[in-house]
């Protein structure tokens, strides 16, 4: 069972939807540090919404505050050279916006980003697959 976690933070860019042959259609968002972080080296996140959950991303701007439900994904491929590599998603599950472009000022200020751990297990039932 996959563990879900949270982040917090503003909207940098939104990919426009990939449709591979196969079908199979796939978006990116890049969320940075959020609001209140004096960071001078932010941290830049890509997280990849999968096929229905590529509309989740509709309806949102640069610079909005967004918290993003997400859970870690690894596989393992194998080229035809016969050397094995192996890759990391975050596969966003739920995107909530938090606030609109520019009202920074009236949405609460978290002292750090929200880059909590803990699954909540009472969630588990919303995964899509």
């Amino acid at each position: 069972m996959a563990a879900i976690y949270e982040y917090t933070g503003v909207v940098e860019k939104i990919l426009e939807p990939q449709t591979f042959p196969s079908g199979f259609t796939k978006r990116d968002i890049v969320l940075t540090d959020d609001i209140g972080s004096d960071s001078k080296w932010p941290n830049h996140i890509a997280f990849t919404f999968k096929k229905d959950n590529v509309s989740l991303l509709d309806g949102l701007k640069n610079g909005q505050r967004a918290k993003i439900r997400f859970a870690i994904d690894g596989r393992e491929w194998t080229n035809p050279q016969g050397q094995t590599k192996y890759f990391t998603d975050l596969t966003g599950l739920k995107i909530e916006a938090l606030a609109a472009e520019g009202e920074t000022a009236s949405a609460p200020e978290p002292a750090e980003p929200d880059n909590s751990l803990a699954a909540d297990p009472d969630d588990i039932d919303d995964m899509p697959f």
